[in-house]
């Protein structure tokens, strides 16, 4: 672990660990944020969101390491507005989409591209709510019209109909450059193979030289399983699933308590 605080890396997921769509982040976070930094520490996320929708949420937080976007498909570099890595579907993703959506055309498709773009193919009471909540630009439209290359597609409905998609995609979808992940109870992700949030640890230290054992990565959720498993150390709030619990090596306060503010107050403790 670093020994010093500026030469550490603290990534935080954002939905449920950072902060809530409804609620935003909590002031405690905002205020631990920047003392962190202002100390020399380094602050990012790691979340499923868009580049667009990461910028929208932060606010008045500023990150100052590049932060890992579309669970894992995008790195971007808000500082200087730069992508420095990003992995895309390939081709074939277009074929296996029809196949999805013939057998459950009820259920709400979007598909997120590399020009940061999000287009609605078929809409649904949870695809509203999730534009609607992360006040997102989106383009109506088809998927065969869609000349841009895809990052990834993100299906929403209730957690009963995802899991139905879920085991319908394990049995009968076979493609060795794509796989499925839930990242939450409403929704269910198609992503190039082996594009995670902790791959793109690895490669954010890479690209950063920072020491995969001086980050601290804090999740809730089952995508942000290999990052936490990545990450020099791994911790949890405490609105977490038991299960995810049991990975970590701390549990902080829950999301809405400030659960990070918490844990940067005892980085910096440590520290000084």
């Amino acid at each position: 672990m670093a020994k010093k605080i500026n030469d550490l890396l603290v990534i935080s997921d954002l939905d449920n660990t950072l902060l809530t769509a409804k609620e935003g982040i909590p002031e405690y976070n905002i205020q631990m944020i920047k003392q962190f930094q202002q100390l020399g520490g380094k602050f990012t996320v790691a979340t499923g969101r868009s580049v667009e929708s990461v910028s929208r949420y932060l606010g008045q937080i500023k990150l100052n390491a590049p932060a890992i976007t579309y669970n894992g498909g995008i790195i971007y570099d808000y500082e200087n507005n730069n992508i420095l890595y990003r992995a895309v579907l390939p081709e074939k993703a277009k074929d296996i989409l029809k196949t999805i959506m013939e057998k459950f055309p009820e259920v709400g498709c979007e598909i997120m591209c590399d020009n940061f773009r999000t287009y609605l193919i078929t809409e649904n009471d949870y695809t509203y709510w999730h534009l609607f909540d992360e006040k997102l630009s989106y383009i109506d439209t088809e998927a065969d019209n869609i000349s841009n290359k895809w990052i990834k597609v993100l299906f929403s409905d209730e957690n009963s109909r995802l899991l139905e998609m879920k085991e319908f995609c394990e049995k009968n979808i076979h493609c060795d450059e794509i796989e499925f992940v839930m990242t939450n109870t409403i929704y269910f992700e198609m992503m190039p193979k082996n594009i995670t949030k902790g791959k793109a640890l690895r490669t954010l230290c890479d690209l950063t030289e920072i020491p995969i054992s001086n980050t601290i990565a804090v999740g809730d959720y089952y995508n942000d399983v290999e990052i936490l498993k990545n990450a020099g150390l791994s911790v949890c709030v405490d609105n977490a699933p038991d299960d995810i619990k049991k990975l970590c090596h701390i549990t902080v306060p829950s999301c809405t308590d400030g659960g990070v503010g918490h844990l940067l107050a005892q980085i910096i403790k440590s520290f000084t």
